[in-house]
């Protein structure tokens, strides 16, 4: 949806480093490269982003620019910008450097070196939908509100951690939009201006103009160094990501969840198994793809044995029921109902719960038609439903040596094995 539109990048890299001891921290060495050089690097090299701007402090622009746009700007730095006192200060500036024609903008903390493609694109997407988008992941701990007196901090609420996020960045937004927001904001009187220089990220803006901002699911990996031992936890991840050969890339980023397992706990296995008949006047659809054929197979929805039980599999690894619990062949609402479109339900329902698909494997068992020169488009369907890469998705196609109803060419049956991995204590719960 995004794909087409003009794309910048504003990178907000002009803190003060209060909290790292006066150390520049988007300097410091991480790895083989400095911080600042890890976030523009990201964005260099997403082929959906047409220009960035970085924003730092006025005495660190010339090294800023010899010694990080130069070496890993790839020529997409249009500009490098002073930043102001507080953050809505510098995007302003930053926001002044862009081109005019530009249509959808991300922001980006310039001490978060571990953006992910991934989280990019549901960013870009989101924000073509609604204007504004944010990245979050759930809070794992208790948050207490608390109100300060002379004896210190009393408890006034806890707010229910089901509903609680946590924000990250690139946040993504309509480029009239933004410009908008940043415009009314200037022209706000001195107490609204004093109530902006408490404003942490660009999305509270949006809010402000009673604008919907959706959030999509970041990364456990994207944090954000503002103390010396966040630089300790981000050495650690970029460990692990050489170890597991992690490369920063839309298609790598997919199965992230794959590859970093451990960060959502143990993995969990399931199967699923169906089985449909053929029928008269009936489309034959397997894993989403049209298969030329004489007929058909029965069924309350489009009848995609292949996807039916990959979603029973992916229900049964969450402990779910089946998919005639969720999808009753009983609800007239499912009547023809597209198995892609119910497949993606079932993602949902495993997000719901903590979890993501690690890899599946299917295999259909059918006499008749040939299904291998469509096998391929059957894994890349699947693989852009669950979030993964292709690689993690294995469709294989069998025959019964013409035994049993398979044989007979009386029907098709499927079978699927999915493991998905879930997080933290609310996976344990479930």
């Amino acid at each position: 949806m995004y794909k087409g539109k003009k794309v910048s990048v504003i990178i907000a890299a002009a803190g003060s480093a209060r909290r790292m001891r006066g150390v520049d921290k988007i300097f410091m060495k991480l790895g083989d490269r400095p911080v600042l050089a890890h976030v523009l690097s990201h964005f260099a090299e997403n082929p959906a982003v047409d220009e960035i701007v970085l924003a730092v402090r006025e005495d660190q622009i010339a090294r800023c620019r010899g010694e990080i746009a130069e070496s890993y700007g790839a020529g997409k730095v249009a500009g490098i910008v002073p930043g102001g006192n507080e953050r809505p200060d510098t995007v302003r500036n930053a926001l002044q450097a862009l081109s005019p024609d530009t249509e959808l903008i991300l922001v980006q903390d310039g001490a978060r070196p571990f953006s992910d493609a991934a989280v990019t694109e549901r960013v870009l997407e989101a924000a073509c939908r609604s204007g504004a988008a944010v990245p979050a992941v759930p809070v794992k701990d208790t948050i207490k509100m608390v109100s300060i007196g002379k004896d210190g901090e009393t408890v006034v609420a806890t707010p229910e951690r089901s509903r609680l996020r946590a924000v990250q960045t690139p946040q993504g937004f309509d480029a009239d939009l933004l410009r908008n927001a940043y415009d009314l904001s200037a022209a706000t009187d001195d107490e609204e201006r004093e109530a902006m220089a408490s404003v942490t990220d660009d999305a509270s803006l949006a809010e402000q103009l009673g604008r919907n901002v959706l959030v999509v699911e970041g990364s456990e990996d994207n944090i954000k160094i503002t103390t010396t031992e966040d630089i300790e936890k981000a050495e650690m991840i970029l460990r692990r990501r050489k170890t597991t050969g992690h490369q920063p890339t839309p298609e790598s980023a997919k199965g992230e969840a794959a590859v970093n397992g451990e960060e959502y706990g143990f993995p969990r296995t399931g199967i699923g198994f169906d089985v449909h008949a053929f029928a008269e006047d009936r489309k034959l659809i397997l894993g989403g793809v049209e298969i030329p054929y004489e007929k058909g197979l029965a069924g309350h929805s489009d009848a995609d044995v292949l996807v039916h039980a990959l979603m029973d599999a992916l229900l049964g690894a969450c402990g779910l029921r089946d998919i005639g619990y969720y999808f009753p062949d009983s609800d007239p609402a499912y009547k023809g109902a597209n198995s892609m479109a119910l497949l993606a339900r079932v993602v949902e329902m495993l997000r719901e719960h903590s979890h993501r698909v690690i890899n599946v494997d299917i295999v259909v068992m059918a006499q008749e038609p040939k299904l291998s020169p469509h096998i391929e488009q059957m894994k890349k369907n699947i693989a852009d439903v669950l979030g993964v890469p292709e690689a993690f998705v294995g469709v294989k196609a069998t025959t019964t040596e013409r035994l049993g109803f398979t044989g007979r060419k009386e029907g098709i049956a499927a079978q699927a094995v999915a493991t998905v991995t879930g997080r933290g204590s609310q996976a344990q719960q479930m």
